[in-house]
């Protein structure tokens, strides 16, 4: 049997039909009261009140009294827990493996066969044909035709006028001006100047103090000036140094730069602000009234007569003969080879891998629901006795 919220399912039930009667036992007694004169109501409500309990069927008022306080005992009862195990068992599953296996298969070759047709084509042969035609032309007439036209001739008249002019009229005005005068000043500063100065120190030299040795290479033999037939043997030699290195401390004199300050003088130049007065001629214009003459033209329509020539077109209608080429087709039969190729089947035996299906048997671990009964403790009222049940 299933639990839910920590209770088996009939204890819900069994607490779900207790709260359906109360509700019940109270509709009831709503009813009752309602229909009961206020005597009878009370009693009903004191025995509903005090008891909580009723007959199904209808109510003794007069057994009703005064309940006792709820008495609760502790009872055991048995109810069914599931409980899980998990439970080792065989079950057979299809599984696929792969298989080589031969299967014949058709293939076609095509093969080429050499046919002979008939085949009818189209030639078109070239025809001359000539024929008349009209055509019209344009022959150009020249006439002579008086025309009138129409020119301007200028006419020059002499007009009179007043124009303004402006007289240049020179005044010495006095103006000041500022110049400005340099004056040389000297000044005195210091400038670091860079100097080299000596410093003594020693190193570390390699001398080769060696020899000159004399070293035997060979002999050399030479005939007696005395004696022709009697021969002399004496030694050949070379000069060899002997070299011997020997370390030196000498001293040796470096330069090195030195930073010394060194006061100089130097000038500058400034300007003196200076106000002068000048005389300066300045031009200005005066106005005045001059009477000039100017020449005015103007153009008169003048209207004369001339002679041109004129062309026109007048049309002819000649005839020409034209001659073209027409092509005639003409229907014609030759024979032609040609190539058809021909499927032809051929069988092959190739190896194609097939998924076949296996029935394996395994051991698979389950987990198995039991309804396991277990004894639980639960506290229940005890009867009223006062009350009618």
């Amino acid at each position: 049997m299933h639990e839910w919220s920590g209770q088996p399912i009939f204890l819900i039930l069994r607490e779900g039909i207790m709260v359906s009667r109360a509700h019940m036992v109270w509709g009831m007694a709503l009813l009752l009261l309602a229909s009961a004169s206020p005597a009878e109501a009370g009693a009903r409500a004191c025995r509903l009140w005090n008891c909580g309990v009723g007959g199904s069927v209808g109510f003794d008022d007069t057994a009703c009294a005064p309940c006792e306080p709820i008495q609760w005992q502790e009872v055991e009862c048995q109810v069914m827990v599931p409980q899980t195990t998990y439970e080792t068992r065989k079950i057979v599953t299809t599984e696929y493996r792969t298989e080589m296996q031969e299967r014949t298969v058709t293939r076609y070759k095509s093969v080429p066969r050499e046919l002979t047709r008939q085949v009818n084509y189209t030639v078109c042969d070239p025809v001359v044909r000539e024929r008349d035609v009209n055509y019209v032309t344009c022959r150009p007439v020249w006439e002579e035709k008086q025309v009138p036209y129409t020119y301007m001739v200028p006419v020059y008249e002499q007009k009179q006028a007043t124009r303004t002019v402006m007289d240049p009229v020179w005044e010495d005005v006095q103006r000041s001006y500022t110049v400005m005068i340099p004056e040389v000043r000297w000044h005195t500063g210091i400038r670091m100047v860079c100097r080299m100065e000596p410093v003594t120190t020693s190193r570390t030299i390699c001398v080769d103090r060696g020899h000159w040795e004399t070293e035997v290479i060979g002999m050399a033999t030479a005939c007696n000036p005395c004696d022709p037939c009697q021969t002399v043997c004496r030694p050949i030699t070379r000069p060899v140094w002997k070299p011997c290195l020997v370390q030196q401390q000498i001293p040796c004199t470096t330069y090195r730069p030195v930073q010394v300050p060194v006061e100089y003088r130097y000038c500058t130049t400034h300007c003196r602000p200076e106000t002068r007065t000048c005389t300066q001629r300045v031009c200005r214009y005066q106005p005045r009234e001059v009477a000039y003459n100017y020449t005015v033209c103007r153009y008169v329509p003048k209207t004369e007569t001339r002679t041109i020539r004129v062309c026109r077109y007048v049309q002819e209608t000649h005839t020409r003969k034209q001659t073209w080429t027409e092509m005639v087709p003409r229907t014609e039969t030759r024979t032609e080879n040609y190539t058809v190729y021909d499927c032809v089947p051929t069988q092959h035996t190739v190896q194609v891998p097939v998924c076949v299906p296996v029935s394996v048997e395994k051991e698979i671990s389950v987990p198995v629901c039991r309804m396991v009964p277990q004894t639980v403790t639960r506290r229940v009222p005890v009867a009223c006795p006062t009350c009618v049940q």
